[in-house]
């Protein structure tokens, strides 16, 4: 099957183009920017931007109408960018190790697809179809557009030999398992291609289904549906009243909590909760079993602030709520009874709120045995306010250890090796130590604690936010002043500017940052509006006009 594929894909394949990259930002927006309505102008980005496993698992799930993800994408070799996020266009590329995965999976997906004359009907979306009807319809959903005259016959030509290649199959379903196979191997299925070169305005506006496809691997990570796909065929989606609508019914759809709740996984790196263990002696609230419950916390909480509540990043960061189970509670040191089931919980005690209060991030930010402000700081300072913190020095020497014959507590321990009058001045006393000091009333695994080494916990500090300083005493105080300030909700928009457009960030979105971030500061804008704000924008629609042809 292997040559017959790789020759329909060299068909396939013809018309793709080059990908230019825009830089990365990787110094914080400036709120103090002179007023005024710059044109939002887009970065350059990929124009053949491969789809991430995450966007492949859910794409084949929606072809087949699965109500559950297929673990297609389970055994793939693993993506690897340089992003906070996963779906870097210009990070994410095909080894030929990886190729092997892809045609194992395209031979599955359609496999699948053609088990009966109903499920082929089903992948192709349609209830009845002539042969060369069905070609185009399948083409259709797995390319997100109409496929060309040339497609379409060198697809009608291969689904005549399905027959010889699975003699035992039905000729109609033998077919279009031959073509099914083609169509998902083609770069046009694993790649998000956009094609269109008419300059206006400066600008290249996308075509109405190449518009389609970056709305829904957006808000869905995942192919349109036949609603969004008719709305780009008959023009609607291009007007304002249009889009509007397909923005809100993408929003609306459960697959975009999935997406926000991949964004939130992604920047806090939930992924990483696989590795965090503790030793029982020393923490005897500690499973295996609570790392799991660790990311159940932060997706239900997430789920709950961004769609129940309609609430902003300030409720991300402040909410007094979470979701515990048995395993959590524990940790929590929460009355009552608890079992393996989620439960929504109010802390009223002054010792919680928000997601960096939660076990998962102060667990994973810490070390097997201490809480590790240096780590939680520096998560912080570059996650949550892109604070432009330099690159540390080499050959840092580590923490030393504590002296048997002298009782210190970690914070005197930090100040002493990198506060003011020390090498690590410059960014440890003022950005770096402020920042993680005020989590110490949570030690390694999270657990609440009043004295650290037999001395009194001091989880008081101040944080200069772009030159306006904030003292607070504790993690809910910080987080307090996080919310209010401008720089943690450019952050914010930076962030989802890049999970967005699935690129690296380049100079010309700083003005849409700048006005998403501080509306989001000011009204307390809801993360469903922030996501509405930046997907209608100028910069969305559009490529740059100087992108090679």
């Amino acid at each position: 099957m292997r040559s017959l594929l790789l020759c329909t894909l060299a068909v396939a394949i013809a018309g793709c183009e080059g990908t230019v990259i825009g830089p990365r930002v990787e110094r914080p927006v400036d709120p103090n920017l002179p007023e005024g309505s710059p044109r939002e102008l887009p970065s350059p980005s990929s124009r053949v931007a491969r789809l991430s496993h995450v966007e492949y698992e859910n794409t084949a799930r929606d072809f087949l109408a699965s109500p559950t993800s297929l673990g297609i994408t389970s055994s793939f070799i693993a993506d690897s960018t340089n992003s906070t996020f996963n779906n870097n266009g210009g990070d994410l590329n095909v080894t030929s190790a990886q190729w092997q995965d892809y045609q194992t999976a395209a031979e599955e997906l359609a496999r699948k697809a053609t088990l009966t004359p109903e499920s082929l009907l089903a992948a192709a979306g349609v209830a009845t179809s002539t042969d060369a009807a069905l070609i185009n319809a399948l083409g259709r959903r797995l390319f997100r557009r109409t496929l060309s005259g040339d497609e379409a016959s060198a697809y009608a030509t291969l689904f005549t030999q399905g027959a010889g290649f699975y003699p035992a199959m039905p000729p109609r379903q033998a077919g279009a398992r031959v073509v099914l196979e083609a169509m998902l191997q083609s770069p046009n299925f694993l790649y998000r291609v956009e094609r269109s070169t008419q300059v206006t305005a400066g600008v290249i506006p996308l075509n109405g289904t190449e518009l389609a496809q970056r709305l829904s691997y957006a808000l869905w990570q995942s192919m349109p549906d036949e609603a969004l796909l008719a709305s780009a065929e008959d023009g609607s989606l291009l007007t304002i009243d249009g889009y509007t609508a397909q923005v809100t019914r993408l929003l609306a759809d459960p697959r975009s909590r999935d997406a926000v709740g991949q964004f939130h996984a992604q920047l806090l790196g939930q992924a990483k909760y696989a590795d965090i263990t503790r030793v029982t002696s020393l923490f005897p609230e500690f499973s295996l079993g609570l790392r799991e419950s660790m990311k159940q916390e932060q997706v239900r909480f997430v789920n709950d602030v961004v769609f129940t509540q309609q609430g902003g990043l300030s409720s991300l960061l402040t909410a007094p709520s979470t979701y515990v189970d048995q395993n959590l509670a524990r940790v929590y040191r929460l009355p009552g009874t608890f079992d393996a089931n989620f439960q929504k919980v109010q802390f009223t005690d002054g010792q919680r709120g928000g997601l960096f209060t939660q076990i998962g991030f102060l667990a994973l930010n810490a070390s097997s045995t201490e809480s590790d402000p240096i780590h939680r700081g520096v998560f912080l300072n570059h996650k949550i306010l892109c604070a432009n913190l330099p690159a540390p020095p080499n050959n840092v020497p580590p923490l030393p250890r504590p002296d048997p014959n002298v009782v210190k507590t970690l914070r005197t321990r930090i100040t002493d090796f990198t506060g003011a009058g020390t090498c690590g001045a410059g960014c440890h006393s003022t950005m770096i130590n402020p920042a993680g000091f005020a989590f110490e009333h949570y030690d390694s695994l999270g657990r609440w604690r009043d004295t650290d080494q037999g001395l009194p916990v001091n989880a008081a500090d101040s944080y200069s936010f772009e030159g306006k300083v904030r003292s607070y005493d504790g993690a809910l105080e910080f987080g307090a002043a996080m919310a209010e300030e401008p720089m943690a909700h450019l952050c914010y928009a930076q962030h989802w500017v890049e999970f967005l457009h699935g690129r690296g960030l380049g100079d010309a979105d700083t003005a849409m940052i700048r006005r998403v971030g501080k509306r989001s500061q000011a009204e307390g804008l809801p993360v469903t509006s922030v996501l509405r704000l930046l997907v209608e924008s100028e910069s969305f629609k559009t490529r740059p006009s100087e992108v090679s042809q």
